[in-house]
């Protein structure tokens, strides 16, 4: 099984040593394919393409998309984190797509910057259109909806969370839905107490199958009870607080006691490992507050870290700026002419030297 990352900006081959020169996370088709190429080569079977990714330039994730489609064994899109704009296009390529519980999906209308006059606007509008509307064939090959359908979605710029991107079609599976109970508050019983429901069905089949235990009912067995048939019964059942349980069945509470434990350590890894699926380089900061300090959702986590990207990408488009701002101050008589390599270098020399 192969593996490839769809992380960060999605951006053209010729712009990828930028970003990797700044160390902000971009991919880019050339390394996409090198790294499909090696799995071929290596006879994988089964590839799979891990999204975390708010997007970038379609022509580029086309080509991403391209080199995924070709690959002749199985393949699977895993939405770890965001999966917007250009990325939504390479999550179409594998053969299944899953999302993480709190993934987002988000799909919307191709945009560029333009500058002309109105000729130029409307040959810019016709190739809109025309992207936008191969866009959407890989929608409606994944989903089965109509292009209308999508056309309302792609001009709202809609947004879905896990079950909505299911329900929509966009995925076919829910990644650990069926270890996730769903309720409206967190499931560490020491924060909440609250214990989680695996916890109380246990609780319940052992009440049910256990003949020294005295609080049965017919909820708890599936068959009414006689009151003679349960001694010490009040009606059909007896109802018994903690002090009274522990004190008639300690094991029992004890054994509760460490099941809540168990799943309160499992739900704490659970929304840990989370939390590390959506984690980006620079980001450290606040992915260790949200799990060791603050304990937020992997969702609220990748809201601050979103916020903190688009924060960081300014500031650097703002440093580049001015790093290059004493390039302008070269007069152009000043730049090398000479097609000769060795008299040009001799010419940068004696101008630096003197």
């Amino acid at each position: 099984m192969a593996k490839i990352d769809i992380r960060g900006a999605i951006v053209p081959d010729g712009e990828q040593w930028i970003y990797d020169w700044y160390g902000i996370p971009a991919v880019s088709p050339k390394r996409i394919m090198q790294q499909i190429e090696r799995a071929t080569a290596s006879h994988e079977k089964e590839l799979i393409v891990n999204i975390n990714s708010s997007g970038g330039s379609v022509y580029a994730a086309s080509e991403i998309y391209s080199h995924i489609k070709k690959f002749a064994g199985d393949s699977v899109s895993e939405i770890t984190g965001v999966c917007a704009s250009a990325a939504s296009i390479i999550m179409t390529a594998t053969k299944r797509t899953v999302i993480a519980p709190v993934g987002a999906v988000m799909i919307h209308n191709a945009s560029v910057v333009a500058q002309g006059d109105y000729r130029e606007m409307e040959a810019m509008k016709q190739l809109l259109l025309q992207t936008n509307q191969a866009i959407m064939q890989t929608y409606v090959a994944k989903t089965g909806k109509t292009e209308e359908e999508l056309t309302q979605m792609m001009n709202a710029e809609t947004w879905m969370n896990a079950q909505q991107a299911l329900e929509h079609g966009f995925v076919d599976e829910i990644m650990f839905a069926s270890e996730i109970p769903i309720t409206a508050s967190d499931t560490d019983v020491n924060a909440s107490g609250l214990l989680p429901k695996e916890v109380i069905d246990k609780m319940r089949n052992l009440l049910a199958s256990d003949p020294n235990i005295l609080v049965k009912n017919s909820a708890s067995t599936g068959v009414p009870k006689e009151p003679e048939q349960v001694p010490g019964a009040k009606g059909d059942t007896e109802i018994m607080d903690l002090n009274e349980l522990n004190a008639k069945h300690p094991d029992l509470v004890e054994q509760i006691k460490n099941e809540a434990a168990k799943e309160a350590v499992t739900a704490e890894r659970s929304r840990i490992q989370e939390i590390e699926n959506i984690a980006v380089p620079g980001t450290e900061e606040i992915v260790n507050k949200a799990k060791f300090e603050t304990g937020i959702s992997a969702a609220d986590t990748a809201m601050e870290i979103l916020k903190a990207q688009k924060d960081q990408t300014q500031t650097q488009i703002q440093n580049r700026k001015t790093d290059a701002a004493p390039l302008n101050q070269i007069a152009a008589p000043e730049a090398p002419v000479n097609n000769n390599k060795d008299a040009e270098v001799d010419n940068l020399l004696n101008k630096v030297f003197g």
